[in-house]
């Protein structure tokens, strides 16, 4: 299976770090065109029902994830719900290292997606930006 990583290490436990990168997404993640399914209406994002959830100014919402393991502060892993001719989950993995956590995230499955998405996801948008962002948190 085809897969995409990217890590970052943060200054902090695993815990710590499970729950500002969960219960605190909303405060990390750089709104933007290039960050949201529908930049006219995004106001939010979040893990909530068992989905990682953008939320409209209308009150609306898209699941853009499926929660499949919740396991704080180990690791967490949702389905992508987004391109629906793949197959992919994105697993993010908490390790204790010295100095505090490392933050290893996965994206599988790019290999059941057609060749030009799966070729824009790998080169175009980088998990190591979104990763950059949640380690802002503590510069």
């Amino acid at each position: 299976m085809s897969s995409v990583q990217a890590g970052v290490t943060v200054p902090v436990d695993p815990g710590t770090a499970f729950r500002v990168f969960t219960d605190e997404i909303d405060r990390w993640y750089v709104r933007g065109p290039h960050s949201w399914v529908d930049p006219e209406r995004a106001v939010g994002i979040r893990f909530e029902d068992g989905f990682l959830r953008e939320v409209w100014s209308d009150g609306g919402h898209v699941d853009t994830g499926r929660i499949v393991a919740w396991e704080p502060p180990h690791r967490l892993v949702w389905a992508d719900l987004i391109n629906p001719t793949g197959r992919m989950e994105i697993e993010v993995a908490f390790t204790a290292v010295e100095g505090g956590t490392r933050v290893l995230l996965e994206h599988r499955g790019l290999d059941t997606l057609p060749p030009a998405v799966a070729g824009r996801i790998r080169s175009g948008y980088s998990w190591n930006i979104v990763l950059g962002w949640f380690a802002g948190q503590w510069s």
